[in-house]
């Protein structure tokens, strides 16, 4: 369940998003601070030491956007994390979906055409990945999810998207 307050918080972040780019995910424009309300829920869900593993990003993701944890969800996240090559097999530094949103202190990733960033800590990459996926223009996504049910679902509702992965195949764990 999301914490109390995260359905505000995104819904203002998409706001503003939504507000200033007409491009998709791989070209957004930098809004200084966009993600600043946003900090607060991926702190809560980062960890404690260490950092991710794919299914702990994962799992965190579907807690803050209140999507139930089911294994063809984490699956379908858990896929989709390495049909995008972030953060474990690239240099987009604590981006596991490879977004594209600039806040301060990020980068992007050398020789990506997209403007993929690589962000200066896994909150701040957390942070600009729930406003992406909350900007207005992932709402299959983020249905597919909530059904739970069915992995391939979500990565077919992610292809269709202007979100960049392309198809993949994504199975329940």
């Amino acid at each position: 369940m999301a914490r109390p307050g995260t359905v505000a918080i995104v819904a203002a972040a998409t706001m503003l998003v939504a507000a200033g780019t007409g491009h998709g995910p791989k070209h957004h424009h930098h809004h200084h601070g966009v993600l600043s309300s946003l900090l607060s829920t991926a702190t809560a869900v980062a960890p404690s030491g260490g950092g991710y593993t794919p299914q702990s990003w994962a799992r965190a993701l579907l807690r803050a956007e209140g999507i139930p944890r089911t294994r063809c969800n984490v699956g379908a996240v858990i896929s989709w994390e390495r049909a995008e090559g972030g953060h474990w097999v690239n240099d987009a530094q604590f981006n596991p979906l490879n977004t594209t949103l600039p806040e301060p202190g990020s980068s992007p990733i050398e020789g990506n055409p997209y403007g993929v960033q690589s962000y200066s800590s896994w909150t701040q990459g957390f942070a600009a990945t729930l406003a992406t996926l909350n900007n207005g223009r992932y709402g299959g996504i983020l249905a597919a999810l909530r059904d739970g049910g069915n992995a391939q679902a979500v990565a077919d509702a992610e292809a269709a998207t202007p979100w960049g992965t392309g198809p993949f195949t994504a199975t329940c764990l």
